[in-house]
């Protein structure tokens, strides 16, 4: 039997006080895979806010909480080549390696993110 301590990564989750998403405990039996007929345990990802989620800063969070609380988390395969193309450069991944913190992973990008919105007011239609 397959069991991953979700307890400790919801617990862990919830107390990051995300806005707009809370954290729940899941377990399930996979029907295929690796872990196919054994009981895995995960997080549900519940939106409760969806005007308040900031659904990079919370996917980052769960990625560095698992990173923390995982001494055997790694990478699979050639994950990290995906997450720079995602991301758009090797900075996420060289911050998360280094054991940057999800604030700091997500204030690195603040500076560009703020003049990328300057612009693009310029040429929105409808304002907010």
């Amino acid at each position: 039997m397959v069991l991953a301590r979700p307890t400790r990564r919801a617990g862990r989750l919830a107390g990051e006080h995300l806005p707009g998403v809370e954290f729940r405990e899941a377990y399930f039996n996979p029907t295929f895979s690796k872990n196919a007929g054994k009981v895995c345990g995960g997080v549900q990802v519940h939106i409760i806010d969806a005007s308040r989620v900031d659904a990079i800063r919370t996917a980052t969070t769960m990625m560095t909480a698992l990173r923390d609380l995982y001494d055997e988390f790694d990478w699979r395969g050639d994950a990290g080549r995906w997450i720079n193309l995602l991301t758009g450069s090797d900075r996420f991944l060289k911050m998360f390696t280094a054991g940057d913190s999800a604030a700091q992973i997500v204030a690195a990008w603040q500076p560009e993110l703020n003049a990328f919105d300057r612009t693009r007011r310029q040429y929105l239609l409808y304002r907010r």
